[in-house]
């Protein structure tokens, strides 16, 4: 093949995928539009963005500049930078899918509504969130992900791995399609909420973290929240001790607690659950050992660090 037949074959290619993506582009937009024209019907709130981007490769759908304000008002109440969603797939539960929130912050005029009872340390932050959802089909086993912060604030996070999933999945992904059909009757709500209960209740935990780590204001957060009461950091750790005293629990973890609460660094907890054991069957086995912290830490493998 000569350079003018290599030549041309590149521009169709090239043509080619400038045209599905302008396409691709131009139908998420259509769809994003139609997604919030749904959503301000349904809450009263006016939705605004900049613009929508979505990257065919990848199955992202991208907005930026999003505020939110009162459909009679002229101002908006909370604003974000970037929200993005990769790997949704109506009808279908996707292997991945990712929710990002970048630089959520409240507009001015929220911020002096809620002055009152909201710290200035959280007011004035900008919050970032990230979602992400891992379901493998064949094995019915799924991993959630879940991370909130105020930025230069504080970072919260929190991760569970379930088994047996399959019926909760598919059930999500039934109640989306009769969504998608129309207002559902009470009696398929009623239905879907007996299916709903069943599914939760045949999951198995696999494991669970919790953290709570400073991302360099939590101690002036702390202290803006304790001046509020009238109380200080020396007295918070005291009062605390005090009420630990009366606590069932080891000793590891409440020294770790205590750690935490003096240093307002990282609190980290961490447990695991026995093998094909669902919620329903895990409560039955864990109320026997409500009154032995130790034994009940060490069955649930129990791990908790603070400084």
């Amino acid at each position: 093949m000569n350079k003018a037949a290599l030549t041309g074959v590149a521009l169709a290619v090239a043509g080619g995928v400038i045209g599905v993506n302008w396409y691709a582009n131009k139908t998420a937009s259509d769809v994003v539009a139609q997604q919030v024209k749904q959503f301000s019907e349904q809450t009263g709130f006016a939705v605004n963005y900049q613009n929508v981007d979505y990257s065919l490769l990848s199955n992202t759908v991208v907005l930026e500049n999003i505020s939110f304000k009162e459909q009679d008002g002229e101002h908006a109440l909370i604003d974000i930078e970037r929200f993005s969603l990769k790997g949704y797939e109506e009808g279908k539960v996707s292997p991945l899918t990712e929710l990002q929130i970048t630089g959520l912050s409240l507009a001015r005029e929220l911020k002096s509504v809620s002055a009152p009872v909201m710290p200035s340390t959280l007011l004035n932050a900008k919050y970032n969130l990230n979602s992400t959802m891992r379901y493998e089909e064949s094995t019915g086993d799924s991993q959630f992900d879940f991370a909130v912060s105020a930025d230069q604030v504080v970072n919260f996070a929190m991760d569970i791995a379930l088994s047996n999933s399959k019926d909760l999945m598919d059930l999500q992904t039934d109640i989306q399609q009769m969504h998608s059909q129309g207002e559902m009757s009470l009696e398929a709500e009623l239905q879907m909420q007996s299916k709903m209960l069943s599914a939760l209740q045949s999951l198995q935990p696999v494991d669970m973290s919790f953290s709570l780590k400073n991302e360099g204001e939590l101690k002036a957060l702390v202290d803006e929240l304790l001046m509020k009461n009238g109380l200080d950091h020396e007295q918070l750790k005291a009062t605390l001790a005090m009420q630990l005293a009366h606590v069932p629990a080891s000793e590891n973890a409440k020294q770790a607690i205590q750690s935490f609460v003096a240093g307002l660094s990282l609190l980290e907890i961490s447990m695991q659950f026995p093998e094909d054991t669902s919620f329903m069957q895990l409560g039955m086995q864990l109320q026997p050992l409500a009154g032995n912290p130790q034994a009940l830490e060490e069955f649930l493998k129990l791990k908790i660090v603070g400084r």
